[in-house]
């Protein structure tokens, strides 16, 4: 949109417990391991809720002839969370025989979860320590990053379990062995090896490895937006630094400062999880269009650029554009606008219902004029242009103030998207607007609003 005058904890557990009896008896068959309800073996607290959907969702799309041939069995009571009990994270061990050969890792992203090998040493050792031999002695100790109450963000969550084989307490002259695992919650936040292939890739659509979309998780918890727009905005530095995605950055404004075209790319992750982007193509002085992937690549998010006079974030336009782009590929979750002034903003999706829900309730049709901006008189225009004029009477530039009060109908009308800009370190940072509501005075009908931006999350 163009310019215009007034528009612009660490939380450390440690439960140490003595455990005398041996894990090791009655390890499931195959078949009684996929049939009967799971009886955890775990000497720790799992989220057993997601482990029985996440079962579920196997039996449900697996060949389990085809998956035990090729990987072997797996041993959902042995199945860990590694201190995760919203419904997002699992490890649980596979067997061949005796032996245990790898493990798989299942998380949850939005409705979608995701199945992957996790081939490590160290979780193939400890797994058979747990299931194989004499275990004395537990721990885990779980460490989270300094945490702001106010903003609710948090940059990973760490659980340490450690496991001490061969020692009782009634034991003398002995010598325990001790050996620690650990798992970090925002490593797991997408990317990564392909999917397992759960079915034989020639005879499925779905499960059949490489950069399939994920399968249907039922009824996933309602997630603190907060936490998702701080994890939001972790993932999309990470995908600006994966060189296709630098380099396709690059392509789109090199000649930035005179184009009077916008110029835009797509990106996302290949079968074997290595970042791919499309062609960069032009559009218009005020549009571009979203660049598909010709099967390459798993789209994740789009990126274009905005022109030399106009404003640096989102135009009103671009976020019913966004919406659409991501009912029609679900997977779609970022969107990055390039300014000509060097500055990077980043819309991303953090509730893709209620986003549906808003472009329903207020359509494109009648609140989007020709220019892209809201369309004067409707309630979005007022709403905007009221923001609008009270940054710049803060003595905010018009780019600033127009950021802000994209924000704040981001926020006020609850649409389950977030705005974010980069740093000079590449970080980005979502933007908060509060709204502070006075009652109407003396000989007046309206109530007053006055905005501010905040560091406090206000998500809803």
């Amino acid at each position: 949109m163009k310019k215009k005058l007034l528009l612009r904890l660490c939380l450390i557990l440690t439960v140490l417990l003595s455990l005398p009896s041996c894990t090791n008896e009655d390890l499931y068959s195959s078949s009684e391991n996929e049939k009967q309800e799971i009886l955890s073996k775990s000497p720790w607290k799992e989220d057993q809720v997601y482990i029985r959907k996440v079962q579920k969702i196997f039996l449900q799309n697996a060949n389990l002839q085809y998956f035990e041939r090729k990987y072997g069995t797996v041993h959902w009571d042995y199945a860990m969370s590694f201190g995760q009990f919203d419904e997002s994270y699992l490890v649980v061990p596979i067997l061949k025989g005796n032996t245990v050969v790898t493990a798989m890792k299942v998380y949850r992203i939005d409705d979608r979860v995701y199945f992957r090998e996790k081939n490590d040493p160290e979780f193939i050792s400890f797994f058979t320590d747990i299931i194989f031999k004499e275990i004395s002695g537990i721990d885990e100790k779980v460490v989270n990053s300094p945490t702001s109450a106010a903003s609710k963000t948090i940059e990973y969550k760490c659980t340490y379990r450690t496991i001490t084989v061969g020692c009782f307490e009634s034991q003398s002259n002995c010598e325990p062995l001790s050996s620690t695992v650990s798992e970090c919650k925002w490593r797991e936040t997408g990317g990564g090896s392909a999917q397992m292939e759960i079915c034989n890739p020639l005879e499925c659509e779905n499960g059949g490895g490489g950069a399939d979309p994920g399968f249907l998780y039922p009824d996933p918890p309602q997630d603190d937006p907060c936490l998702k727009a701080s994890s939001r905005n972790t993932k999309a530095k990470s995908i600006m630094n994966k060189s296709k995605v630098s380099a396709a950055k690059t392509e789109a404004t090199k000649t930035l400062a005179t184009d009077t075209e916008e110029k835009s790319f797509s990106f996302g992750k290949d079968s074997n999880g290595d970042y791919k982007t499309s062609a960069v193509v032009s559009g218009t002085s005020n549009s571009t269009n979203i660049p598909g992937s010709n099967g390459q690549f798993t789209i994740e998010g789009t990126a274009h650029t905005h022109l030399n006079g106009y404003y640096n974030a989102f135009s009103n336009g671009d976020l019913y554009s966004f919406q659409a782009a991501n009912a029609n590929t679900p997977t779609m979750l970022y969107s990055f606008a390039f300014a000509s002034d060097g500055s990077t903003y980043l819309l991303s999706i953090t509730d893709p219902v209620k986003y549906a829900t808003f472009a329903a309730q207020f359509p494109k049709s009648g609140n989007i004029d020709g220019n892209n901006g809201f369309k004067e008189g409707t309630e979005l225009y007022n709403t905007f242009k009221s923001a609008t004029e009270q940054f710049i009477s803060q003595n905010f530039s018009e780019d600033d103030a127009f950021a802000y009060a994209t924000a704040h109908i981001l926020n006020k009308y609850d649409t389950g998207a977030t705005l974010s800009q980069q740093d000079d370190a590449g970080n980005f940072n979502s933007i908060f607007i509060n709204e502070t509501i006075t009652p109407p005075a003396p000989g007046e009908t309206k109530p007053t609003s006055t905005f501010s931006p905040t560091a406090d999350c206000n998500l809803q």
